[in-house]
C-alpha cells in the first residue's frame, strides 16, 4: 500500500516531480558535460595526432639534410620514424588568382595526411591542396608557379606547373592559422603536398622525427620525456649540421674552381671565335671598298666614254670631210698641173703626207687629216719632170686616201664595237652595284651579328663572372650552420588547442559546482515544502502503524527517483551534448576527426552520488524533523505563527504611502522569511551566473584589441638575423617613403623570472639607449597610470606573470638566462599586458650586470597612415640580413580567432543559466502558489477578478525575483572574479571585469523569465477552485 501511496503521489504532483528531474538534470548535465568536455577534446587530437603521427621533433639546418644523414637519424635511440622533407614558399597562380603557398613533400611515416577528396599524388607533376583553401571543384586543374618569383626560388621545382588531384588535411595545420612570409602581402594562404620529385634539390630543408613513446597528449610526463632529450638531439643536429656544412663548402669550392675555369675556356674560345668573325668583316670590308673603288673608275670611265666618241665620231667626220677636199684639190691640181705644176706637186705632195700622217695613227684611231693648201712653190725647172712626179704624187696621194677611206671605215666600226662595249659595260656596272649592295647587306649583317654576339658575350661573361663573385662572397660569407631543435610547442595549431581546451578546463572547474549548488538549494526548497504539505498524511500512516522507515523510506524514494533519473538523463545528454556544442565552436578553427565520445565513470558516481544527497539527504532531514512529533499532532495543521510587523512598518514614511495591496504584499514578502530567502537565493544564483557568464565574454573579448593598440602600439616587429649594423639603421630610416612613419631598435632575449617557489619564462625587452619607446609601447598599470622606462637597476614586469610570482613593486627580482648568467633588479612598476609575458629593463643595467652590451637583432615599426602594413613588411624583408617580418594585424587576428571559440561556450554558458534561472522559477513559483492555495482562494471569494488575483500573486514574484536579481549582481561580482581566477592560459592574461551593460542584460533576463514563468502559472491560478481550497485545512 505504501508503494501504490508512493506511485500515486508521483502521478498527482507529476509538476514537481518533473520540477526535481529537470533541476538535477540540468545541473548533472551541465556539470558533468563542462567537466567531460576536455577530455573528449584531448581524446579526439590524441586519435588524430596518433593516426596522422604527429612529430615529435622538427630537425631545422640552414644547410639541410642528406639522405645519409637522415638514415644516421633513423639509427638514434627511441626513433619510431624520421623522414626528410622539402619546404619553401612561393607564390602560385590558381583559379586566376595568385596566392603565397607553402610547398611541401609529402612524408610517409610522419606527419601523414588525411585524404578528404580525390586521390595522392602519383608522379612529379601532381599535388594535393589545401582543404581550407580550395574545394573539390579544383582537382583535374592546376596550380602554376607564378613568373614573378625568383629564378633562384623557382630552381627549387621540377615543374612549372602542378595538376590538382586530391584535396587535404594535415596535422601541421589542424588550425586555420597557415604562417607569413616574405613574399607577396607576407601571409601563406594555404599549403600545397608534391611527391619528392616534384622538387629538384637533392637535400632536404627539415626532417621530422616521431619517438617511440606512448604518453597523453600535452601531459607532463610527455613533456618530461622530451625535455630530457634536447640536449642530446640539439648536439647530434649541430654535428651532423657541421659534417654537412664542410661538405658543402668543399664541394662549393670545387664547383667554384670547375666555374673559374670553364669561364677561363670559354672566354679564350668565344675570344678566337670572335677575332675570326671580326677578321672576316675586316676582309670583307677591304673587299667591298675596292670594288666600290673600281666600280666608281669604271663609272667614272663609263661617264666620259660618249663623249670621248662623239668626239672621235666628230673627228672621223672632219677626216671624210677633208679627204673629200682634199680629193677636190687633187682633181683641180690635175687641171692646174700645167700651171705650178713643181710648186702643185710639192703642195699636193705636202698635203698628202699630212693626211697620212693624221689617218694612220698607231692605235687605229681615226684622226683629223691635215689638208695643206697647195701653195705655190719655186717654179719647176723642168716642167715634165715636175709633172711626172706630180701625178706619182697624185696617185700615190690618192692612193693614201683610199687607205685614209679604208681606216676610217674600220674607225666607224671600232666605234660602233666601242658603242656595244659602252651598254654592256652599263650592264656589267649595274650588276656589280647590285652585288656590292648585297655584300654590304650581308656586311651590315654579319657586322650586327659580330656586335650582338659580342654584346650577349660581355653580358655572359658579365653574368658568369658576377655569378662567380657571388659565389666567392657567399662562400666566403658562408657562416657556421644554425640549427633548431623545435618540438611540438612551436606548432600554432597544437599549442593554441591546448590553451582552448585549458579555457573549456577552467570554465568546468568553477561554474557547474556553484550550478549544482543552485540546482541543490531549489530541491532542498522543492522536499521541504513538499514534506510540510504531506504533514497531515505522515501523521496517518505513523497513526496507522508504518514505521519511520518506512514513511522516510516512501518520502526519500520519492525524491531519490526523480534525482536519479535526472541524474541519469542529465549525464547521458549532458556528456553527450555539451561537448559536441563545444566542439562545433571550435570546429571552425580547427581541422579534425569528429569527436570522440568519452564516459566517465568515476564522474558519473560522483553526479549520482550528489545528485542524491540533494534529494534523498534534504528529504531525510525534513522527514525526520516531522517525524520527532507524535501522529495526533501531525494530523492537525501547524499553528499559524504570530503575527509581526514588518520592518517598512517602522517606517512611517514609507508605510503610509503604500496602497492597501502593497502593504499587503509586502507583508506577504517579509512574513513568509524562509520562502523569502529561499525565493532570493534561488534568483540571485541565476542571476549571478548570468552576470558571471557575460562577464567572462567581457574579460575575454577585449584582450586583444587592447594589446595591439593601447599596449603594443607598434604596427611590424622586424627581426634581423645578428646585430644591426649603422647601415642597417639607416637602410630601415630611408623607409619613409615606403611608408615607415618611425621605429626603434631594441634587443629581445628569452629569460627565465625566478620566484620564491616557481620560475617562469619572460620576455625580456631592452630599448635602444638613444631613441625613446612611448610611440612604440605604452607601459601603464592596471589602472591606467602611467610607468616611465625602467632606469638603471629597475625593471618594469608584467602584472600577471607578477602575480603568478608574488612580485610586488619595490621587490629586487632575478633574471637567469640558459647560460646561468643571472640579472638582479628592484621592480618598478607593474605593468598591464595581456598577451606574453615581458620584462622591460634598459640597457645600462644589462651591460653593468650580463658584463656584455645588448645584441640588437630587433626593431619595432610604426606605420605612416594609409600604408598597408603587408606590402610594407615584403618590403622590409627584401632588406639585408632580416629574417623575419611580423605583422602585429596578423598576431591579433591570431589571438582573436583563438579567444574567440569563448563566445559560443559563454553563449552555452548564459543559455544554461537562463534554463536553469527558469526552472529555479518555476518550481519556487509553483511552491508559493501552492501553499497559498487557501489565500489566493479567500482572496477569490472576496471578489477579486483574475487578473487582479494574478496580479497580486505575481506582484510579490516580481518584486522578490528583482530583489534576487539585485544581489546576483553582487554574488555575480565575487563569482566572475574567482572564474576567471581558475581560467588561466599560459602567456595570456585577462581584463577581469563586468560591462555595465552586461547588469542589465542579467537583470532583464532574469525579469523576462519572471513574466514567462508567470504566464504559465496562471493556468494554475485560475484553476484553483475557490470552494474545495476553503475546505482543505479542515
Amino acid at each position: 500500500m505504501i508503494w501504490k501511496s508512493t506511485f500515486r503521489e508521483i502521478k498527482e504532483s507529476l509538476g514537481r516531480f518533473l520540477a526535481i528531474l529537470a533541476i538535477v538534470a540540468l545541473g548533472v548535465g551541465f556539470f558533468a558535460g563542462l567537466k567531460v568536455t576536455q577530455p573528449a577534446m584531448l581524446k579526439t587530437a590524441q586519435r588524430y595526432f596518433d593516426k596522422t603521427a604527429l612529430y615529435d621533433y622538427r630537425l631545422i639546418s640552414t644547410v639541410g639534410f642528406s639522405e645519409d644523414e637522415v638514415e644516421t637519424i633513423k639509427k638514434q635511440k627511441d626513433v619510431k620514424a624520421a623522414e626528410g622533407a622539402v619546404t619553401f614558399d612561393i607564390v602560385c597562380e590558381s583559379g586566376g588568382k595568385e596566392r603565397v603557398l607553402k610547398m611541401h613533400s609529402i612524408t610517409e611515416d610522419v606527419n601523414r595526411l588525411v585524404l578528404v577528396d580525390g586521390e595522392l599524388p602519383e608522379n612529379a607533376g601532381e599535388c594535393v591542396v589545401d582543404s581550407n583553401l580550395y574545394g573539390a571543384s579544383m582537382i583535374g586543374k592546376t596550380i602554376k608557379l607564378s613568373d614573378g618569383n625568383d629564378e633562384d626560388d623557382l630552381e627549387h621545382f621540377s615543374n612549372r606547373e602542378y595538376k590538382i588531384t586530391g584535396i587535404v588535411q594535415s596535422p601541421l595545420y589542424s588550425q586555420f592559422e597557415r604562417g607569413s612570409t616574405s613574399l607577396g602581402n607576407g601571409r601563406v594562404s594555404g599549403f600545397v603536398y608534391l611527391l619528392p620529385e616534384g622538387f629538384a634539390d637533392d637535400y632536404y630543408t627539415e626532417v621530422y622525427v616521431k619517438f617511440a613513446c606512448d604518453f597523453p597528449l600535452y601531459s607532463e610526463e610527455y613533456d618530461a620525456y622530451i625535455e630530457q632529450k634536447q640536449d642530446a638531439w640539439e648536439a647530434l643536429t649541430e654535428d651532423l649540421a657541421a659534417e654537412r656544412y664542410q661538405t658543402v663548402r668543399s664541394e662549393a669550392e670545387t664547383k667554384l674552381a670547375d666555374g673559374k675555369k670553364q669561364l677561363a675556356e670559354k672566354k679564350e674560345e668565344t675570344k678566337s671565335q670572335l677575332d675570326d668573325a671580326k677578321k672576316q668583316l675586316e676582309d670583307a670590308k677591304s673587299q667591298i671598298e675596292d670594288g666600290e673603288k673600281q666600280l666608281a673608275d669604271a663609272k667614272k670611265k663609263l661617264e666620259y666614254a660618249p663623249d670621248e666618241l662623239e668626239k672621235k665620231e666628230a673627228e672621223l667626220a672632219e677626216a671624210e670631210k677633208a679627204i673629200q677636199e682634199k680629193e677636190t684639190q687633187l682633181d683641180q691640181a690635175e687641171v692646174a698641173l700645167g700651171i705650178g705644176y713643181a710648186q702643185g706637186v710639192g703642195q699636193i705632195q705636202k698635203a698628202l703626207n699630212g693626211i697620212s700622217e693624221g689617218l694612220f695613227s698607231e692605235n687605229g684611231d681615226q684622226g683629223n687629216g691635215a689638208a695643206g693648201s697647195f701653195s705655190s712653190g719655186d717654179a719647176l725647172a723642168d716642167a715634165g719632170s715636175q709633172i711626172a712626179d706630180a701625178k706619182a704624187q697624185i696617185a700615190d696621194g690618192r692612193a693614201q686616201i683610199a687607205e685614209a677611206q679604208k681606216q676610217i671605215e674600220s674607225g666607224k666600226s671600232a666605234i660602233a664595237k666601242a658603242k656595244k662595249q659602252l651598254e654592256e659595260s652599263k650592264t656589267q656596272i649595274a650588276e656589280k652595284e647590285a652585288e656590292l649592295s648585297d655584300a654590304k647587306t650581308q656586311y651590315e649583317d654579319g657586322k650586327k651579328e659580330y656586335e650582338d654576339g659580342l654584346s650577349t658575350y660581355n653580358e655572359e661573361i658579365k653574368k658568369a663572372e658576377k655569378k662567380i663573385s657571388d659565389g666567392e662572397k657567399t662562400l666566403k660569407e658562408l657562416k657556421d650552420p644554425d640549427t633548431y631543435v623545435l618540438g611540438r610547442d612551436t606548432n600554432v595549431g597544437y599549442v593554441c588547442f591546448e590553451s582552448d581546451s585549458g579555457i573549456v578546463d577552467g570554465v568546468a572547474d568553477v561554474f557547474p559546482i556553484f550550478f549544482f549548488l543552485v540546482a541543490a538549494l531549489v530541491c532542498v526548497t522543492t522536499m521541504n515544502r513538499m514534506v510540510e504539505e504531506q504533514r497531515t498524511q505522515i501523521g496517518v500512516l505513523k497513526a496507522l502503524g508504518y514505521s519511520e522507515h518506512t514513511i522516510m523510506a516512501k518520502y526519500m524514494f520519492y525524491s531519490g527517483s526523480a534525482a536519479l533519473t535526472g541524474c541519469v538523463a542529465g549525464f547521458a545528454l549532458g556528456t553527450f551534448l555539451f561537448p559536441k556544442v563545444i566542439w562545433y565552436a571550435y570546429g571552425m578553427l580547427y581541422k579534425m576527426d569528429s569527436l570522440v565520445y568519452v564516459f566517465d565513470w568515476k564522474l558519473a558516481v560522483i553526479s549520482v552520488i550528489v545528485s542524491l544527497l540533494c534529494s534523498i539527504g534534504t528529504t531525510f532531514v525534513s522527514v525526520r524533523r516531522e517525524l520527532t512529533e507524535v501522529a495526533a499532532e501531525l494530523m492537525r495543521p501547524k499553528t499559524p505563527k504570530a503575527g509581526k510587523r514588518v520592518f517598512l512598518e517602522y517606517i512611517p514614511f514609507v508605510w503610509k504611502r503604500l496602497k492597501f495591496l502593497q502593504k499587503v504584499s509586502m507583508r506577504n514578502i517579509f512574513r513568509y522569511k524562509k520562502r523569502f530567502f529561499m525565493m532570493v537565493a534561488g534568483i540571485s544564483g541565476c542571476s549571478a551566473l548570468l552576470v558571471t557568464g557575460f562577464g567572462v565574454r567581457d574579460s575575454v573579448t577585449g584582450i586583444v584589441t587592447q594589446q595591439y593598440t593601447q599596449i603594443q602600439t607598434y604596427d611590424i616587429g622586424v627581426t634581423y638575423s645578428s646585430s644591426v649594423t649603422l647601415e642597417q639603421k639607416s637602410e630601415l630610416e630611408s623607409k619613409e617613403q615606403d611608408g615607415v612613419e618611425k621605429s626603434v631598435f631594441v634587443a629581445e632575449k628569452s629569460m627565465d623570472l625566478v620566484g620564491s617557489e616557481k620560475t617562469k619564462s619572460v620576455s625580456l625587452i631592452i630599448a635602444d639607449p638613444d631613441s625613446d619607446m612611448t610611440p612604440f609601447v605604452n607601459l601603464h598599470t592596471e589602472k591606467g597610470v602611467p610607468i616611465t622606462f625602467p632606469k638603471k637597476g629597475e625593471a618594469v614586469i608584467s602584472a600577471k606573470v607578477a602575480d603568478e610570482l608574488g612580485i610586488k613593486t619595490g621587490d629586487t627580482v632575478t633574471l637567469q638566462d640558459s647560460d646561468m648568467k643571472t640579472i638582479s633588479v628592484t621592480v618598478s612598476g607593474l605593468c598591464e599586458n595581456f598577451v606574453y609575458n615581458y620584462v622591460y629593463l634598459s640597457a645600462d643595467t644589462y651591460e653593468e650586470q650580463m658584463k656584455t652590451e645588448p645584441e640588437y637583432k630587433n626593431a619595432f615599426v610604426c606605420v605612416s597612415e594609409g600604408t598597408d602594413a603587408h606590402l610594407l613588411g615584403t618590403s622590409l624583408m627584401a632588406m639585408s640580413d632580416v629574417a623575419a617580418v611580423n605583422i602585429s594585424q596578423d598576431d591579433m587576428e591570431r589571438f582573436s580567432s583563438m579567444m574567440g571559440s569563448m563566445d559560443l561556450i559563454v553563449v552555452v554558458i548564459i543559455l544554461c543559466a537562463a534554463g536553469l534561472a527558469f526552472i529555479v522559477l518555476y518550481n519556487l513559483t509553483n511552491i508559493n502558489i501552492t501553499e497559498r492555495v487557501c489565500e489566493i482562494a479567500t482572496i477569490e471569494v472576496l471578489g477579486f477578478y483574475e487578473n487582479e488575483t494574478a496580479a497580486y500573486v505575481f506582484r510579490e514574484n516580481t518584486i522578490l525575483t528583482f530583489l534576487g536579481a539585485l544581489a546576483g549582481l553582487v554574488l555575480g561580482v565575487f563569482l566572475h572574479r574567482f572564474v576567471m581566477s581558475q581560467i588561466v592560459v599560459d602567456m595570456v592574461a585577462f581584463d577581469v571585469h563586468v560591462k555595465p551593460v552586461s547588469f542589465v542584460y542579467s537583470v532583464v533576463l532574469t525579469l523576462v523569465f519572471t513574466w514567462f514563468v508567470d504566464r504559465l502559472m496562471r493556468k494554475k491560478i485560475d484553476a484553483i477552485s475557490m470552494t474545495e481550497s476553503l475546505k482543505s485545512v479542515d
